[in-house]
């Protein structure tokens, strides 16, 4: 038995690549955020490296001499992460690869889906429909997706709707 056959990482003339081990499967995702890589500061700690970089912080004066500004302690996607999370917890879980992803990857909460009795406090992130000659509450999936692209303006490049779980 050859060593290919034991593992499918290895071919007949050696290792193909580790970097698929550290690839996520996104086919499993209900919906992902695709990120202006231009905007991710550890974009070079990615899986797969940038085929051209940036430099962040760069100032050009009146000299046409560069300045270089180290900007330290600040990641957009973070913040944007938790604010997603802060937002959405209650409807979706959100994945992110911290080193160098570009890619938030949204799964829906099963129960979030299921009609909720009208109160005005539990409106967020649902709208009022009618169930049996009841008013009941149900997530605004298409408003969602459109805030998920309002609150991450210059960072978020597309957001790409996978599955039509959210048919009630």
């Amino acid at each position: 038995m050859s060593p290919a056959s034991l593992c499918p990482i290895l071919s007949s003339t050696g290792l193909l690549s580790l970097q698929m081990v550290f690839r996520p499967p996104l086919d499993f995702y209900d919906v992902l955020i695709h990120l202006n890589p231009n905007q991710i500061p550890r974009h070079l700690e990615s899986v797969d490296q940038p085929l051209k970089s940036f430099s962040r912080g760069v100032v050009k004066n009146s000299t046409a001499v560069k300045i270089l500004f180290p900007v330290v302690d600040y990641d957009p996607v973070q913040c944007y992460l938790q604010e997603l999370r802060d937002a959405f917890s209650d409807l979706a879980l959100f994945f992110y690869d911290k080193h160098g992803g570009e890619v938030i990857a949204v799964l829906w909460k099963p129960l979030s889906f299921q009609p909720q009795p009208f109160k005005v406090s539990s409106m967020k992130g649902r709208m009022v429909t009618t169930l049996n000659n009841e008013l009941v509450c149900v997530p605004n999936v298409e408003a969602i997706l459109e805030d998920f692209k309002v609150l991450g303006e210059g960072l978020v490049k597309s957001v790409e709707a996978r599955t039509e779980k959210w048919t009630i």
